[in-house]
């Protein structure tokens, strides 16, 4: 169902999707800033570069990590380093965002999950944990769903599929929201990062401020091309497909709207979703402590 564009565009896509972005230009970093121990490169998937990070823990259970649209894959920074000791991790930057290629197209969730997909044959990873946010979650959970061989087990952080079926987003919103990332590019990293702490974002840790500044310097306009077509999938077309253990972690909501993230969670064969009090859709960051448990706890019983 088509939203026609309105002064309350760039409220529902930070409530819905994690904020309006910004767009790669000359004030965008040129190299990958480095972490101590973590490694950073290339591989090529579906017939583009991609970027990753790479934790480093050899021999040990796999997790690979899938950002929403307009982060990166270091957006996933504080929460790598709390599992990091236990798991080799994988923070990879989606087509048109961090350093990975740009191209004009294609950005459909087809597309996203060939590249998901790719990677994980690239790297060899066997039976990863596939972690989405937001977009990241329609791409992980149709890249499992449509390969039943690929993971061992799925996480959803506040998925856009699910968030989708409940209020769609029309293709009518593709060109503000464009206009908004050429925005905040020119705004430049310390006004959004003013912006994050002031509005976007309360309340979270310094650096993770600086990392999503960071990651709307880098990302490319067409990425809310998206929005064509399918969209982020739909959840309840999806989730039934879902064979393997699935953790939705869900922002906080009222009675009526937890009932209905209930409902849809439902149709998961092996699924549980737990909603976090006092978080909204960046649930990682807004609650880190109530978010490691709960990805813990269900790790636990893999």
């Amino acid at each position: 169902m088509p939203i026609n564009p309105s002064p309350i565009l760039c409220l529902t896509m930070v409530t819905l999707l994690g904020g309006c972005s910004g767009a790669p230009d000359q004030t965008a970093p040129v190299t990958p800033r480095t972490h101590p121990g973590w490694q950073s490169a290339y591989i090529t998937s579906n017939g583009i570069r991609l970027h990753y990070w790479r934790t480093g823990a050899a021999g040990k259970p796999a997790l690979v990590l899938a950002h929403g649209i307009t982060d990166y894959g270091l957006n996933w920074t504080s929460l790598a380093e709390r599992l990091e000791g236990e798991y080799d991790i994988v923070m990879y930057d989606a087509r048109g965002h961090g350093y990975s290629d740009k191209p004009d197209g294609p950005y459909d969730l087809a597309a996203h999950v060939a590249d998901l997909v790719g990677l994980i044959r690239a790297l060899s990873i066997e039976k990863p944990v596939l972690m989405g946010h937001s977009m990241g979650g329609g791409t992980v959970a149709l890249a499992a769903a449509t390969h039943p061989d690929l993971a061992r087990a799925v996480i959803l952080e506040d998925p856009a599929d699910m968030l989708a079926r409940l209020q769609p987003l029309g293709e009518g919103i593709i060109p503000d929201w464009k206009k908004q990332i050429r925005g905040d590019r020119r705004a430049g990293r310390a006004k959004l990062i003013d912006l994050a702490r002031k509005q976007r974002h309360p309340g979270w840790q310094d650096r993770d401020y600086e990392l999503w500044a960071e990651s709307k310097l880098l990302v490319h306009p067409n990425v809310v091309d998206i929005l064509h077509g399918d969209g982020f999938g739909d959840a309840g077309v999806t989730y039934p497909r879902l064979r393997v253990p699935t953790l939705i972690l869900k922002a906080d909501a009222d009675a009526e709207s937890r009932k209905k993230h209930l409902e849809i969670a439902g149709l998961l064969p092996k699924g549980k979703l737990v909603h976090i009090d006092g978080a909204g859709h960046v649930i990682r960051n807004d609650r880190p402590e109530a978010t490691e448990r709960e990805i813990r706890a269900f790790l636990s019983r893999l």
